[in-house]
C-alpha cells in the first residue's frame, strides 16, 4: 500500500467516506456502529468513528458520523447524509473543526450544488452540476454495490461516475472483485477500487471487504479522509466489529448533531 501516499486526495476521500457509511437495507430501523481506524503497519489506534443511522433503508433516512480523537474521546469532525428517492445520490455535509474544512452536496431544483471550503479563512467555492441517473454521491456508493452485487461476485468490472465535491466535478471509477477472504471468522468478498482510464495507471487502489452473508462492511484499507499532524491524509485500516453494530428502537440524531466538536486532539 506504499503508493497510496501519492494518491491525489480529491479523488479518493469522498469515495472513501462513502464506503464506510455502508449498511445493508432491510426493514426501516435505527442503527449504531463503531469503526476503529488503525495504522496498517503498527496497529496503533489513530481515531474512532461513531456512526448513527435513523430509519435505515427508508426514504428520508439520515446518517450521522462523529470522528473522535479516541475511544470515548471528544469528536473533531461531523458528517451528515440525507437520503431521498434516488438513494445512490444523497445529500451530505462534512465539517472538520480542527482546520475548518467543509464540503458537501445539496439538491437545487432538478440539479445539484456542490461546495467546498478548504479552511476557516478561505472562501467557500461552489458549482452547479447536472443530476444524472447513473451518478453516485457519497454513501450512495452502498446502493450501487448492493444493486450490482451479483455482477461483482461474478467477477465483472463495473464503471461509474462519482461526484467529488472538493473538485466540484465528477470522475470515473471502476470496481471489481479482488478475492475471497475470512475476517473474524466470517466469509467476505474483497472488492478493489481504482480510478478509471489513464489516471488509474498512476494511483494505487482501495480494498473494501463485505460479509457475504448480509453484505455488511467489515473492513476498509486505504487512504483516509482524516489528516495527521503533518497535514497529510492518513493511511488506515478501518475495522467495524460485528459486536459493535446494534439495531435500536430509536437513535437520537439531535444529540449527535449538537455535540460540540473539539479544535484539536490532545496527546
Amino acid at each position: 500500500m506504499k503508493g497510496l501516499s501519492l494518491i491525489p486526495k480529491f479523488f479518493w476521500l469522498p469515495l472513501m467516506m462513502a464506503i464506510y457509511l455502508c449498511a445493508p437495507v432491510s426493514l426501516a430501523r435505527d442503527l449504531v456502529k463503531t469503526g476503529y481506524a488503525r495504522d496498517p503497519q503498527t496497529g496503533r489506534l489513530l481515531y474512532v468513528e461513531s456512526h448513527y443511522v435513523r430509519e435505515e433503508g427508508a426514504v428520508g433516512e439520515n446518517r450521522l458520523v462523529l470522528y473522535r480523537c479516541g475511544l470515548n474521546a471528544p469528536a473533531f469532525a461531523r458528517k451528515e447524509v440525507t437520503y431521498n428517492a434516488l438513494r445512490q445520490a444523497p445529500e451530505f455535509v462534512l465539517t472538520d473543526e480542527r482546520s475548518g474544512y467543509s464540503e458537501g452536496v445539496r439538491r437545487v431544483g432538478s440539479g445539484l450544488r456542490a461546495f467546498v471550503q478548504e479552511n476557516a479563512t478561505t472562501p467557500k467555492r461552489e458549482s452547479s452540476l447536472k443530476l444524472r441517473p447513473e451518478l453516485v454521491i457519497d454513501a450512495g456508493f452502498d446502493e450501487f454495490v448492493r444493486s450490482r452485487w451479483a455482477e461483482l461476485e461474478g467477477g465483472q468490472a463495473l464503471a461509474f461516475p462519482f461526484l467529488v465535491p472538493s473538485r466540484l466535478d465528477t470522475f470515473g471509477f471502476k470496481l471489481r472483485k479482488h478475492r475471497d477472504a475470512v475476517i473474524d471468522g466470517q466469509q467476505v468478498s474483497v472488492f478493489r477500487l481504482n480510478l478509471s482510464g489513464v489516471l488509474g495507471w498512476f494511483t494505487s487502489h482501495i480494498d473494501i471487504s463485505y460479509r457475504k452473508a448480509d453484505r455488511v462492511l467489515m473492513r476498509y484499507e486505504g487512504v483516509s479522509n482524516i489528516r495527521g499532524e503533518d497535514g497529510r491524509n492518513l493511511l488506515v485500516r478501518i475495522d467495524f466489529p460485528a459486536n459493535e453494530r446494534r439495531s435500536m428502537a430509536a437513535v437520537d440524531l439531535t444529540r449527535a448533531r449538537i455535540e460540540p466538536l473539539t479544535s484539536r486532539c490532545a496527546g
